[in-house]
C-alpha cells in the first residue's frame, strides 16, 4: 500500500499543464475541503475531479490515479476500515505565493495525510502539487 501511494505521489509531482485560477487563498483552501469532503464520504475520483481544473498535474495522471486507487480501495478499507471523516491539521503560509494546507483522512483504524500545496501564479492561486500518505508520521 505505501508504494503504491509514494508512486501515486511522484506522478503528481511531474510537471503539468496550465492549470485554471482561484481569486483568493481562501477559495483555494475552500476547494481542497470540498475535495476532502469527498474524498472522506468514499468518492475518491469525485475529490480529484473537483480539484482537475486547478492542478497542475496531467489529465492522464490524475485518471491513472483513480484508477489505482479504486483498485487499492478495497485492500485499504479491509485493512484500516471505513472513512470516518476528515480535519484540517493545518495551514501554513510562506511568503505571500506559498500555502499548504495538511488535512487528516480518519479511518476506523488509522489514518492518511492529505497535504496540497497551493501557489499564486500571474492570474491567481491554483493546487500546485498534492499527495497523500498513509505514514502518519508526516502530519507533524
Amino acid at each position: 500500500m505505501r508504494r503504491a501511494l509514494l508512486l501515486i505521489t511522484a506522478i503528481l509531482f511531474a510537471p503539468g499543464i496550465a492549470a485554471a485560477e482561484l481569486k483568493s487563498p481562501d477559495a483555494a483552501i475552500a476547494l481542497t475541503d470540498q475535495a476532502m469532503q469527498l474524498v472522506a464520504s468514499g468518492d475518491f475520483g469525485g475529490g480529484i475531479n473537483l480539484l482537475r481544473p486547478y492542478t497542475t498535474a496531467e489529465a492522464r495522471d490524475l485518471d491513472s490515479l483513480v484508477a489505482q486507487a479504486e483498485i487499492n480501495m478495497p485492500t485499504m478499507i479491509e485493512r484500516y476500515g471505513k472513512s470516518i471523516g476528515y480535519e484540517l491539521l493545518r495551514n501554513d503560509t510562506v511568503g505571500d505565493s506559498l500555502i499548504q494546507v495538511v488535512y487528516l483522512q480518519r479511518l476506523e483504524k488509522h489514518a492518511v495525510v492529505w497535504r496540497f500545496i497551493l501557489y499564486r501564479g500571474s492570474g491567481g492561486w491554483m493546487i500546485n502539487t498534492f499527495n497523500f500518505e498513509d505514514d502518519i508520521t508526516l502530519a507533524f
